[in-house]
């Protein structure tokens, strides 16, 4: 108490200044009270933060714990919120909000501070309309991240309209900068909510199946992720690519999780739609982006092993004829130098990875060595070198 609150005496004071120094329409004095703001922000995060950490003190208990610091954050309400909504656009001020956000979770374990959970989630949301860029948004959705991970599974109707709603302002922000700036909406996804989606995917997967703005179709935000990933897979941008697996990695095992049997009628209604329509893009489009980029050598060989991984996890559940045009028109692109035979052996080895759990070491060494071959300045000799006889002659082994 007697550390906080010189805190959000300060807090209110200098948000009173930068209202002033705004309303003169003058920069001339912003930057610096933005982060006099910020560090403020900062102290006070940090306070709660290792006071609730601080377990190894046993003469406080962590119920007194909250009964000091809830009061106190509920007072800082109105002047965190004033800031968030006038000065939210600026990464300095969502980065230290967001910071206080995140530590401020570790109050609402229990139900009955549901309460101060709303306020977190309707600060948080405060802050998301403001953003203008994708580095404002992303302190916000690391907290979007923190309150799935803490409270996503819990069967809490109410707790999964704060979870939808937190997204929802996030993915209308995302479509917001990149209209304004010009921005390729399936790069901008990926680099800013694809992580936040993957908690989701782990958490709560029927709420994110169901995910959409008013008036639109059921599974309107996974509709855009998807249609997205055939192209952040192809980024130039490492982070964006390790995004996305991890992604579509999390959505699989989301969807095998889902029992059909235990969904009423309506539920099902909304459901297998969007079940089938991710479906058959991960055995389309999906496909066919994983296996040209690995197959042919084109992404970093750092990421070959996550891609051979995603590519078994589609194979394996499907029936060959879903899957086998994909395939076959992954390895029949310009791009692929290797050879008919190479071809022959590597989708002979497709198809048997749909009817039986093939090794998985044994398809990620395949797929690397086709990138490996890919390598080479010279292909047309590597089609009919040795390199190529070897490979037929260890995956034909295989099979």
């Amino acid at each position: 108490d007697n550390l906080a609150r010189p805190v959000i005496a300060c807090l209110s004071i200098v948000s009173n200044e930068a209202d002033h120094i705004l309303s003169k329409d003058s920069n001339e004095s912003f930057v610096p009270m933005l982060i006099r703001l910020s560090n403020e922000i900062r102290l006070l995060a940090a306070i709660v933060q290792h006071f609730m950490k601080a377990k190894s003190d046993k003469v406080i208990d962590n119920r007194d714990r909250r009964s000091a610091l809830i009061p106190l954050l509920h007072s800082s309400w109105p002047v965190l919120t004033h800031i968030g909504d006038k000065c939210g656009s600026h990464t300095v001020i969502t980065s230290s909000i967001g910071k206080l956000l995140t530590a401020s979770l570790l109050l609402t374990e229990s139900e009955e501070e549901s309460p101060l959970l709303d306020e977190l989630v309707t600060l948080a949301k405060t802050v998301l309309a403001k953003s203008k860029s994708p580095s404002s948004n992303t302190p916000m959705l690391t907290f979007v991240e923190k309150v799935v991970d803490q409270h996503g599974a819990e069967r809490n109707d109410t707790i999964h309209i704060m979870i939808k709603d937190l997204i929802l302002v996030a993915y209308e922000a995302i479509l917001s900068v990149a209209k304004a700036d010009g921005c390729e909406v399936p790069q901008l996804i990926a680099a800013t909510i694809f992580k936040t989606l993957s908690s989701c995917a782990k958490k709560c997967p029927l709420l994110l199946l169901t995910i959409a703005r008013e008036g639109k179709e059921p599974g309107e935000v996974i509709h855009s992720c998807i249609e997205a990933s055939p192209q952040t897979l192809k980024s130039n941008e490492p982070d964006a690519i390790t995004t996305t697996v991890s992604f579509l990695a999390m959505l699989i095992s989301a969807l095998k999780s889902i029992s059909l049997e235990s969904l009423d009628d309506g539920q099902k209604q909304v459901i297998v739609p969007v079940m089938d329509y991710i479906n058959r893009s991960f055995r389309g489009e999906i496909l066919i982006s994983l296996v040209t980029l690995s197959c042919c050598g084109i992404l970093p060989l750092d990421a070959v092993a996550d891609f051979a991984s995603l590519i078994q996890q589609i194979l394996f559940p499907s029936q060959w004829h879903d899957v086998e045009a994909s395939v076959t028109a992954a390895f029949f692109t310009n791009q692929f130098l290797l050879g008919d035979e190479v071809k022959t052996v590597a989708i002979a080895t497709f198809k048997r990875c749909t009817t039986s759990e093939y090794p998985t070491s044994a398809f990620a060494d395949m797929i690397t060595d086709m990138w490996c071959m890919h390598q080479t300045d010279d292909t047309g000799a590597i089609a009919s070198g040795e390199a190529v006889l070897q490979f037929v002659k260890k995956f034909s082994n295989e099979r």
